[in-house]
C-alpha cells in the first residue's frame, strides 16, 4: 500500500537521524479517540470493541503519520515480575488496564465507573509497598522478591497465595491478557488497512523509577537517597539487567513479521518520571548511570530507545551527549525544544508538539501560530510531532484544533 509506505518512510527517516520529506505526527492517546467517537472515557476503557471502532474513526478522519492507542496506566511492574516466564506465558501486558485492576484490585491506580466518574481520566497513584528494610532482599533476587512479597501487597486479590480467590483472580487475569491481546491485535491490523505502519515497541524502564513508582512511592525514594543511599545504589544496580533483559524478551520480532511490516526498526518505549525531583548531583549518582547502562545495552540489541521525558529535563539536557549520537528519540514534555537543540543539538532524535492546553482552550489559528513557530525554530536536522506532548492527546482536546495541527505540519513542516 502506497499509504503506508510513504508514512513508513517518514516516520523512519526522521528516527534514523535524517531529514524526511516533512515532519512525520506520532498522535497517541488514551481516551480521547472515545470521546471523538462520541463514547465515554469508562466505554473506551473497558469495551474493546468500542476502543476499536473509536480509534479506527480517528485514523480514518485525521491524517496522522502514527496513531497509536495507549488504553492502560503505567505498568511495568507486571512485565518485570513475569519476564522470565514470558517464553511460556508469552510477553507480558505492558501496562495496566481496567480489567485487569477489576481482576486483581491493584492498589495503585484509579479508575472511571469504579473509583471515578465515568468521564474521568484513570489515574496512577502509587503507594509504598517495600520498606527500607527489604532494599537487601530486592537486590538479591529482584524477580524472586516481587512474585514472593510484592505482588500480593500490590494487588488486594493477591493477598492470600494459593487460595481459591488468589487462584480465580490470577484465571481472571490470564483470560483478560488474552482478551486485551486480541483486541490490540485487531485493531493493529485494522491501521494497517488503512495506511497506518507498525512498528514493533520493546519496553524498559529507568531502575530508580522502577523503586519510586512501584515500590517505595517518590517521596520516600527521595529521602532513601539520602538517608540510605548505600542501600539504594545497591537495588538500582541489581535491577538494572533486568532492564536490559524486558528489552530483549519484548522486542523480539521473527524476521518474517519484520518482513510483513516493512520495516526493521524496533522502538524501546522507556518513561522518566523521577528526573525533574533530582538536582544534577542526585541525578548524575543514583539514576544516570543506570539508565545509561539500559540505554547502551538496548542499542546494542538494535533498538531504538523511545524516551518521554516527562516534566523539566532542562537540569539534565547535557548527560544526553554521553549517549550515541542520533540513537535516541526524546519526547520533551515540559523542556522548551529550543533549549534541548541549544544543549544537545542533533545528538538526540527531538520530539515535540502543541501541549494539551492549546489543543483543549486554543482556536486552529493559534495552534497555526504555534506551530509555524515550532517548526521553524527546530525542525531543521529532523524532526517529530507528537500531539499533547504532555501526555498524549487529552480527553478534551478539540478535533478542530488538532486537524490545524495537521494542516500546519503539512503547510510549514516541509524540507
Amino acid at each position: 500500500m502506497q499509504l503506508y509506505k510513504e508514512r513508513l518512510e517518514r516516520l523512519e527517516a526522521v528516527m534514523k537521524g535524517k531529514e524526511p520529506d516533512r515532519v512525520p505526527i506520532y498522535a497517541a492517546t488514551a481516551v480521547w479517540h472515545g470521546a471523538y467517537a462520541g463514547y465515554t472515557t469508562r466505554d473506551v476503557l473497558f469495551n474493546y470493541e468500542k476502543s476499536r471502532e473509536a480509534a479506527l474513526k480517528v485514523a480514518r478522519d485525521f491524517d496522522f503519520d502514527a496513531w497509536a492507542v495507549i488504553a492502560g496506566l503505567e505498568g511495568m511492574i507486571l512485565c518485570a515480575a513475569f519476564i522470565e516466564k514470558a517464553p511460556e506465558i508469552g510477553v507480558p501486558a505492558r501496562f495496566l488496564v481496567g480489567r485487569f485492576h477489576e481482576a486483581l484490585k491493584d492498589v495503585f491506580t484509579r479508575w472511571p465507573g469504579i473509583e471515578l466518574a465515568e468521564n474521568a481520566h484513570p489515574q496512577f497513584i502509587g503507594k509504598e509497598v517495600m520498606s527500607v528494610e527489604e532494599y537487601g532482599q530486592l537486590a538479591e533476587n529482584p524477580v524472586d522478591f516481587l512474585n514472593k512479597v510484592i505482588l500480593p501487597r500490590m494487588c488486594e486479590k493477591l493477598q492470600n497465595p494459593g487460595s481459591p480467590e488468589y487462584n480465580a483472580a490470577l484465571a481472571r487475569f490470564g483470560l483478560e491478557v488474552e482478551r486485551y491481546s486480541s483486541f490490540f491485535n485487531s485493531l493493529i491490523g485494522g491501521l494497517i488497512s488503512l495506511g497506518y505502519p507498525a512498528i514493533p515497541m520493546a519496553w524498559s524502564y529507568a531502575p530508580l523509577d522502577f523503586i519510586g513508582d512501584f515500590l517505595r512511592d517518590v517521596r520516600n525514594v527521595v529521602l532513601d537517597l539520602y538517608r540510605h543511599p548505600d542501600k539504594v545504589k545497591q537495588a538500582v544496580k541489581a535491577l538494572t539487567p533486568l532492564f536490559v533483559k524486558t528489552a530483549a524478551v519484548s522486542g523480539f520480532v521473527p524476521p518474517e513479521v519484520k518482513r510483513a511490516l516493512g520495516t526493521d526498526m524496533v522502538l524501546c518505549f522507556f518513561p522518566l518520571h523521577l528526573n525533574e525531583y533530582l538536582n544534577p548531583k542526585l541525578y548524575k549518582e543514583f539514576y544516570w548511570p543506570y539508565l545509561k547502562k539500559v540505554f547502551e545495552e538496548v542499542i546494542k540489541l538494535g533498538q531504538t530507545p523511545f524516551v518521554l521525558f516527562e516534566g523539566k529535563h532542562d537540569a539534565h539536557l547535557e548527560t544526553l551527549l554521553d549517549l550515541p549520537k542520533k540513537k535516541v528519540v526524546g519526547v520533551f514534555e515540559k523542556t522548551d525544544p529550543r533549549k534541548v537543540k541549544e544543549v544537545a543539538g542533533d545528538h538526540v532524535i527531538l520530539v515535540s508538539g502543541p501541549p494539551n492546553a492549546l489543543l483543549i482552550g486554543g482556536t486552529p489559528q493559534k495552534v497555526e501560530e504555534f506551530m509555524k513557530k515550532l517548526l521553524e525554530d527546530v525542525k531543521e536536522g529532523g524532526l517529530m510531532i507528537w500531539p499533547g506532548v504532555d501526555g498524549g492527546l487529552s480527553r478534551d482536546a478539540k478535533p478542530e484544533n488538532v486537524k490545524a495541527m495537521v494542516e500546519a505540519i503539512k503547510k510549514y513542516g516541509k524540507y
